[in-house]
């Protein structure tokens, strides 16, 4: 899950090396000087092998063709030998001296809708050029960013669209995401090819922790084990000798190989969806009507990591930690989470009885469900000056948030500032990096990302505005994943003191495939590591100071987490 990488280069413009570079004013190419709005976003592309060409044109349109191509590049599609499936054929797009063809063709096989709303679908136009809702719709579909198909049409925020447009849900993810901003958003323009490099930047980073995999094809060279031919033979007998084969869904068959197969891994957090199951997606959307709370399966069994902030989960009592054991009425044991969620999840003003055990207790909640709206950060200031920052998620727009309190903060320094996590179940990846650099100083380690054969870093871009200021963070069960990054980078850093309980231990990257038909598959491709090395998976992140939060301190509506991080921030 790459989604987790949001608009890092917006905090910052990097200039190391520039002074001493020769060709200081222009970037990668001759013809996009330095002071070219999207010059990190085109260099990108470069660095990537995207494009390659001496020029880049930036403010030249983009053919559909150049855009198809850059679009699969960046999702790591090469065109070696591609072998089309697909029967749609464009009468425009021939194999034979056409450098377009692998990259259209498997446009469609991914079941990208290309030929939606045109006049003549057996015409691709690679040539022509490409709108701005055309691009938009095909990048977040290669990206496997969700459209909720309803949303707040009140605070929708572009002024030259009809909210009841049939591509008014893309327009209003596009600016909830940072890539459209309030106001004209011209969905009709033709696109210069750096408006598209700055959209394909934005659009790979911008699914959490999630990534659409672009898959190879069984004559790619892929390896194969010497068991896969048992189970095409196991296939092949069921459907030629079986009873009653006449009457077998071959899909749900093949459906339920799948969930075999990853059920297989042991992972907790790997899954598969069938088509029209959408939890995986929804969950990523933050525009779902239910309850407001995250969960995850932890030894089979599905646990509140959190309930949000504001949420009628939080309103009603529900804990992290608690173990969901039934939902109106019916036994959850030996369901997915995704459809322990399908039963959870429902429309606005209905009710849902959840049942928990918590401890050695069995609790019962009737909760209304609403639309849950996140305020991603809060802040107060205590009568002595103390500023506490309360950090819920790590969203598309947190870091836009913070900015507005650094701007309070240089107007008027606090003596202290307590931020504030608990029952944050984190988000975007970049948006933790982005945050950290309020704090860390640029260029230093925020995380390691360690895959199988190799290992990332992500470094801090940011200013570090609130150095000098004394720091207290304060966590608990319910922090979980970015929050959990954020929170081991101060303490190996010894910038802030940790008070509260161990946080969840989710330390492990997801990679979400979108296919064609509709399903899902999400698996575990990488492990978060804090600066120092050490491990958020299972371990969590180990407050400095541990202080409890008893049902007796709720009940009572006391604080002493709270409490014991002011007492601190005053030392």
């Amino acid at each position: 899950m790459k989604k987790t990488l949001h608009f890092l280069f917006g905090l910052t413009i990097v200039l190391q090396g520039l002074a001493f570079n020769a060709n200081a004013a222009f970037g990668a190419f001759a013809d996009v000087p330095a002071s070219h709005r999207y010059v990190q976003d085109i260099n990108s592309l470069q660095e990537n092998g995207v494009v390659s060409d001496a020029d880049f044109q930036p403010d030249a349109k983009i053919t559909r063709g150049d855009f198809v191509m850059w679009l699969l590049r960046n999702a790591g599609f090469k065109d070696e030998n591609y072998k089309p499936r697909t029967k749609q054929k464009f009468i425009d797009v021939k194999k034979t001296g056409n450098p377009y063809y692998s990259y259209i063709y498997k446009l469609v096989d991914l079941g990208v809708p290309v030929t939606k709303g045109v006049k003549n679908p057996l015409l691709f136009n690679p040539n022509g050029t490409i709108t701005r809702k055309e691009a938009l719709d095909w990048i977040f579909n290669i990206n496997g960013i969700p459209v909720p198909r309803i949303f707040e049409e009140a605070q929708f925020q572009a002024t030259d669209v009809n909210t009841k447009s049939d591509f008014a849900p893309l327009i209003n993810k596009a600016i909830a995401l940072g890539l459209l901003s309030p106001g004209k958003v011209k969905p009709n323009a033709k696109l210069t090819r750096g408006e598209v490099a700055h959209y394909l930047k934005l659009g790979k980073n911008a699914t959490p922790q999630l990534t659409v995999t672009i898959m190879p094809s069984m004559d790619s060279g892929m390896v194969r084990n010497s068991k896969y031919d048992i189970m095409i033979a196991a296939w092949n007998r069921i459907m030629s000798t079986y009873l009653r084969k006449d009457s077998l869904n071959q899909n749900n068959v093949i459906y339920g190989a799948i969930d075999g197969m990853v059920k297989e891994l042991g992972d907790k957090h790997s899954d598969f969806e069938r088509p029209g199951d959408n939890a995986l997606l929804d969950s990523l959307s933050g525009e779902v009507e239910g309850i407001g709370a995250v969960l995850q399966m932890k030894d089979e069994q599905v646990v509140i990591i959190s309930p949000i902030v504001g949420s009628p989960a939080e309103a009603a009592g529900l804990l992290s930690n608690d173990v969901i054991t039934a939902v109106d009425g019916t036994d959850v044991k030996g369901l997915k989470l995704s459809e322990v969620a399908g039963r959870i999840r429902g429309t606005k003003g209905t009710q849902v009885k959840v049942t928990i055990k918590r401890g050695d207790k069995t609790l019962n909640f009737t909760i209304t469900r609403d639309i849950v709206k996140i305020a991603s950060v809060t802040s107060k200031r205590t009568a002595d000056n103390v500023l506490v920052i309360n950090l819920n998620d790590f969203g598309a727009h947190t870091t836009d948030e913070l900015k507005k309190i650094v701007d309070e903060v240089n107007k008027n320094k606090p003596s202290g500032i307590i931020l504030d996590m608990r029952n944050n179940p984190g988000g975007f990846l970049n948006t933790a990096v982005e945050i950290g650099g309020f704090f860390i100083k640029s260029g230093n380690k925020v995380v390691s990302i360690k895959y199988p054969d190799h290992e990332e870093t992500e470094n801090s871009a940011g200013n570090a505005d609130f150095e000098g200021i004394k720091l207290v963070v304060v966590v608990n069960g319910g922090s979980a994943s970015a929050a959990e990054i954020l929170a081991g980078a101060l303490q190996d850093y010894g910038l802030a003191k940790i008070i509260g309980e161990k946080t969840y231990g989710k330390g492990t990257v997801q990679e979400l495939s979108d296919f064609s038909d509709g399903s899902t598959l999400k698996i575990t491709v990488a492990e978060w590591l804090t600066p120092k090395g050490h491990s958020i998976e299972k371990n969590g992140i180990t407050p400095d100071i541990e202080v409890k939060m008893t049902d007796e301190d709720r009940a009572a509506k006391r604080d002493p987490q709270l409490d014991r991080a002011l007492e601190e921030v005053k030392k």
